[in-house]
């Protein structure tokens, strides 16, 4: 991870002392949407350092679409999954 936040491990462990799930149906997305843009992003780089290549700028604007549509179905996920202000 590049950045784990300072608590993180405190926040894994309540997870598991709490046992706080996430719905299978929220699992399917994220593993449809977050894994199909990886291998994208993993097929587009690892080619390119494979072959001993430098990363064009038609595959870096290919990435970045992948990013771009990673961050945009969490922020959807987010959007109609966190509980709103004062429901917690």
């Amino acid at each position: 991870m590049a950045n784990p936040l300072p608590h993180e491990q405190e926040i894994y462990e309540k997870i598991k002392k709490e046992n706080i799930t996430i719905h299978p149906l929220i699992w399917e997305l994220i593993e449809h949407h977050i894994s199909n843009d990886i291998y994208m992003i993993n097929l587009i780089i690892g080619s390119t350092v494979l072959d001993g290549e430098q990363l064009s700028a038609e595959n870096a604007k290919k990435v970045l679409n992948h990013c771009r549509t990673i961050n945009e179905f969490v922020e959807k996920l987010d959007k109609i999954t966190r509980p709103k202000s004062g429901n917690v």
